[in-house]
């Protein structure tokens, strides 16, 4: 038995870890022209660092999801921390391009586990019409550990000077969350057929797919903007790390309430439709993408502080999303299987863009001449993927509502 407050642990705990994931690569992000010229790396090895966690998220998150489902996500999450931690301590100590590959590879076993197994641990301990703003709150350390990560990395280049010392912090904070993890209330995983034989009937739904892969066009943006928002800064305003570290924190700061909005939206609208979430969906993405080609052609043709007042706008519009497909494809599975549920789609996601945006931004960037310009045009040339994502919410409009009655029978 539970007590009252046990929920609430579970959640603050999730929410810290699943940010330490957020600000590893954001600090990625501050340090990488540091890292560049210390390695003798170029803009498309650097992009290449920025995907390797992302990339290894393809082959990892799906069996780390069905593991959440068969062990339950306590004990699995607590195994990502140890080996979360290993990648940072791996990555400070990298001397050369080969020896960040394994570290950042590590690096991807925090995501692989908590981005399923925390929503799936969370859904178990909060009653279902509560959902949407449990997981806006869960999936706000996003931004706000993409924020703290690009303060932390602006900080440690400004005081220390050493891009190192910001991966080797990261260290302590993960060993222990490690040893924390025990002492939280589980959730037993869900009986039935053998596992394994069930599986059939979450790559069998459509709304599954669809989904994944409006993730996938909405995840070339996110990553895109992570990675590359600070060295744009950088460029255009020709500005120092550390001070590039404080605004760009503050607009990815501001992202903290777009979750929870995008999380409360689709709440209320799927009270008043049965396919209120897809419709939710549509709308963050479409005022996202408009926000994001305005922010990008704005940076250089006006003032910094405009480009700061505008940057919190569309921090905020960039994370409001994220919840939504979550919260959609555990409505059309099994409860045992939610966790590989979401694991499909994240993997359906890095596959069809996620995993390839920080690295097809570098390799436009180079393809348009480099420098600021180039790396902005390449920004917003992206951006035609937001458009993709609608199209895929769209299409699952009416799909939606059979598969999650199905479920519900």
């Amino acid at each position: 038995m539970t007590s009252p407050a046990s929920p609430k642990k579970v959640l603050l705990i999730l929410i810290v870890f699943y940010a330490l994931n957020f600000m590893d690569r954001s600090v990625m992000a501050m340090v990488s022209e540091a890292m560049r010229l210390d390695l003798g790396l170029n803009d498309m090895q650097v992009g290449l660092c920025h995907s390797l966690l992302l990339i290894s998220l393809v082959l990892l998150i799906i069996p780390c999801s069905a593991l959440n489902d068969i062990f339950g996500p306590k004990r699995m999450i607590a195994l990502a921390a140890g080996l979360w931690s290993l990648g940072m301590a791996g990555t400070g100590l990298a001397v050369s391009f080969p020896s960040l590959v394994a570290p950042r590879v590590l690096a991807g076993f925090n995501d692989a586990f908590t981005g399923s197994g925390g929503a799936v641990w969370l859904s178990k301990m909060y009653p279902p019409q509560k959902s949407g703003r449990v997981l806006g709150l869960f999936y706000m350390s996003v931004p706000v550990g993409m924020a703290l990560g690009t303060l932390l990395g602006g900080l440690v280049l400004a005081v220390f000077g050493n891009w190192r010392l910001a991966f080797l912090f990261f260290v302590v904070p993960g060993v222990l969350v490690m040893l924390a993890i025990p002492r939280l209330p589980g959730v037993k995983p869900a009986a039935g057929e053998p596992y394994w034989t069930g599986c059939r009937k979450v790559v069998r739904s459509r709304v599954l797919l669809l989904t994944g892969f409006a993730v996938g066009s909405y995840t070339i943006l996110k990553f895109a903007y992570q990675a590359w928002l600070p060295t744009l800064i950088m460029r255009t305003y020709d500005l120092d790390g550390g001070l590039v570290g404080v605004l760009t924190a503050g607009m990815l700061l501001a992202g903290a309430i777009g979750p929870y909005l995008g999380g409360c939206l689709a709440d209320h609208w799927q009270a008043r439709a049965d396919n209120g979430k897809i419709k939710a969906a549509i709308v963050c993405m479409l005022v996202m993408v408009a926000s994001k080609v305005t922010f990008y052609l704005l940076i250089g043709t006006v003032g910094l502080p405009a480009i700061c007042v505008f940057g919190l706008v569309d921090g905020v519009l960039t994370m409001t999303p994220l919840p939504i497909y979550f919260s959609l494809v555990q409505d059309v599975v099994p409860n045992r299987y939610r966790s590989l549920a979401i694991g499909v789609m994240g993997t359906l996601g890095f596959l069809t863009g996620g995993a390839w945006g920080p690295l097809l931004v570098g390799a436009l960037s180079e393809a348009f001449g480099s420098g600021a310009a180039g790396l902005r045009l390449a920004l917003v040339s992206l951006c035609a993927a937001g458009v993709l994502s609608v199209v895929f919410y769209a299409c699952q409009l009416k799909i939606y509502l059979k598969e999650k009655a199905a479920v519900e029978v």
